[in-house]
């Protein structure tokens, strides 16, 4: 049976996904902050497939990161960006459990300083950056290339948990260093003219930079305010960004802890990585959901009779599928077609696809709106929402 939900459900699925229940709210709590009582609470719980984290009011308003935004003007490509947030959240699931912690953004690495550690190190002008000092050579070209700037981005998200008393109190740090793959470049030349350059970097370069950066943040957060932060375990999750024409985003390759007063652990691996379909990397890594992913597409195409351009992205854990994005671009139609193709795009994901992993369908029109929404979480039938 096909659902159908109406504009104000759909806010909610951006929100918080599917959910099954809405129990009562969290009871309100209190917390002293910068020697202030403030009221806090968090928001109810929704029970979803992907497990969110409740986040945490501060007088009844959300707090936003110190760095709100920033992510903007240092990752090209949003891609990147929305599973650099998104993916820190899912790896911080493995150490602090959603049923005991709460999210918030990060508090402590503020805008200014952030800018100032993205930046190169320079002894004079700028002793905080942690990408390396210019490097040596004959020209400008030379000495960018010999010495790159490997870190992008650095996100911050903070998890609260209750204590016995029912005050919320910092419970984790979690820092994802966001390190580019390709290093983009310009260099200026006597007449005033821009020449661009691109550097591809090594994994074993990125995860050497990254763990070196991983051990100076540890050291800086831990000697922040008066050492707060000692007895906090602080995660580090390290993202490599995909060159900027990718259609695909990036991915979290390494993982380390640093536990309570510790310094930091070992770098663990993530096997984690996303496919495009259609494609040739798809064809011969993931033969079993190409072919179902053609099938599907030949079913959309016999639909109409004008051509679709339908495109996936999977996401893979441990070599196995976990979810898988689709978008169907046409031009409008009417909105009685629109409804027609949902309710077979919906039909043909029952039919085509393992029903072990999440898939989700986006219709967008010509000017990239989007028109309808079709999700099959696993193990249940899908459910439509068409904007109107």
């Amino acid at each position: 049976m096909l659902k159908q939900w109406g504009a104000t459900s759909l806010i909610l699925f951006f929100l918080t996904g599917c959910f099954s229940s809405l129990p009562e709210e969290e009871q309100v709590v209190e917390e002293n902050v910068n020697e202030e009582e403030q009221i806090v609470e968090v928001v109810p719980q929704i029970i979803t497939p992907d497990n969110y984290y409740q986040s945490v009011l501060y007088d009844g308003s959300y707090k936003h990161g110190e760095s709100r935004g920033f992510g903007n003007s240092v990752i090209y490509n949003r891609l990147d960006l929305d599973q650099l947030e998104m993916g820190l959240t899912r790896i911080a699931q493995q150490h602090f459990d959603p049923k005991d912690y709460f999210f918030r953004e990060g508090q402590f690495i503020e805008r200014n300083k952030l800018n100032n550690w993205l930046m190169r190190y320079n002894k004079d002008s700028n002793p905080d950056g942690l990408n390396p000092a210019l490097g040596s050579g004959e020209d400008m070209r030379a000495r960018e290339e010999s010495q790159p700037r490997y870190l992008s981005h650095i996100l911050e998200h903070n998890y609260l948990v209750k204590d016995s008393n029912g005050q919320l109190n910092l419970g984790g740090i979690v820092i994802g260093l966001s390190m580019n793959s390709v290093y983009n470049f310009r260099v200026e030349d006597e007449q005033g003219r821009y020449y661009f350059y691109e550097l591809p970097l090594s994994e074993q370069a990125i995860e050497q930079e990254a763990e070196r950066i991983a051990k100076e943040i540890l050291s800086r957060l831990r000697s922040m305010e008066e050492g707060v932060f000692q007895d906090i375990p602080i995660l580090f999750a390290v993202f490599k960004e995909q060159p900027r024409e990718s259609v695909i985003p990036g991915h979290f390759f390494v993982k380390a802890l640093a536990d309570p007063r510790g310094d930091l652990g070992r770098f663990q691996r993530l096997n984690e990585r996303y496919l495009l379909f259609p494609s040739s990397e798809a064809n011969q890594e993931a033969r079993n959901e190409a072919d179902q992913f053609q099938r599907f597409k030949d079913d959309i195409q016999d639909f109409f009779d004008t051509y679709l351009g339908v495109v996936g992205k999977g996401r893979y854990v441990d070599n196995q599928i976990q979810e898988l994005n689709i978008e169907i671009p046409l031009r409008f139609q009417g909105k009685a077609e629109i409804v027609a193709l949902s309710q077979y795009v919906a039909s043909q994901l029952q039919q085509r696809f393992q029903e072990h992993y999440k898939v989700s369908v986006e219709i967008t029109s010509v000017s990239g709106n989007t028109e309808s929404i079709i999700v099959r979480n696993p193990d249940e039938e899908p459910f439509i929402h068409v904007l109107n």
